[in-house]
């Protein structure tokens, strides 16, 4: 089952729900991942309005980060949109499994679990300056979460994005992708994704394993180009009547 292939409400923040749909769907994706409390347009729509759209919506983002004081567990009360069965997306601070920290860590991913139904549904970003990979690893071993793998932000934090795709790939159910400077990650301006050695990010994809979805996340004026490269690497699945015409030999 391929990935369903979208973007991030990050890449077009002025559009309201129904034209971040219609952005998706007209690039032929289907799906959209967004974030809450940033100020884009889709909010006033909300999550309803996106979906009566047609578009599928991946995970919302919030901006609670796992293990640091002045985020908690109070806090996530006052989030508007996670719901039940939709996944969340936060940050981990560096040492959010420290002695000192776990607790408050924990805390918070209850928190979170209560509202979307599961800790598997809360998503650690890979972003610079949080949780390196052990850490990571580490946090979905004691808390039972998931990892968002965002390919700029794991080039940040690991000198090797592959290895660190792999190792956390049992963890990873959804990919954020963008072009970026592959040797300069931590300076790099958004490119257009098939100017920045494509073949690195297929190949952080590929080790991550099987994806639930692949979202553009890019300020980088080329959101239908870099959609119609993960289609390219990711063919619709053939409808029933098509896979049966391929398989009766003519």
């Amino acid at each position: 089952m391929r990935p369903l292939i979208g973007v991030s409400s990050g890449s077009a923040p002025a559009l309201d729900a129904a034209a971040l749909a219609g952005l998706v769907l007209s690039s032929g994706g289907t799906a959209v991942d967004v974030r809450e409390g940033k100020g884009h347009a889709w909010e006033a729509g909300g999550l309803d309005a996106l979906r009566a759209a047609g578009a599928e919506v991946c995970f919302v983002g919030v901006s609670t980060v796992l293990g640091a004081p002045e985020h908690p567990t109070g806090s996530i009360d006052a989030l508007r949109m996670p719901e039940r069965g939709l996944p969340v997306k936060v940050f981990a601070a560096a040492g959010c499994t420290a002695p000192d920290r776990l607790a408050l860590t924990l805390a918070q991913v209850g928190a979170l679990a209560a509202r979307v139904g599961d800790s598997s549904l809360v998503l650690v970003e890979t972003h610079h300056g949080y949780a390196d990979v052990p850490e990571l690893e580490e946090l979905c071993h004691r808390a039972g979460t998931s990892v968002l793998l965002d390919t700029m932000g794991l080039a940040r934090i690991d000198g090797d994005p592959v290895a660190a795709a792999a190792r956390l790939a049992s963890w990873i159910p959804y990919a954020q992708v963008k072009g970026f400077d592959w040797e300069q990650p931590g300076t790099s301006r958004h490119r257009p994704l098939a100017s920045a050695r494509p073949e690195l990010t297929r190949k952080v994809l590929d080790a991550a394993g099987e994806l639930r979805a692949v979202t553009v996340e890019s300020k980088a004026p080329s959101l239908a180009e870099d959609i119609a490269l993960l289609l390219e690497w990711y063919p619709p699945d053939p409808s029933p009547s098509q896979a049966l015409s391929e398989e009766t030999p003519s």
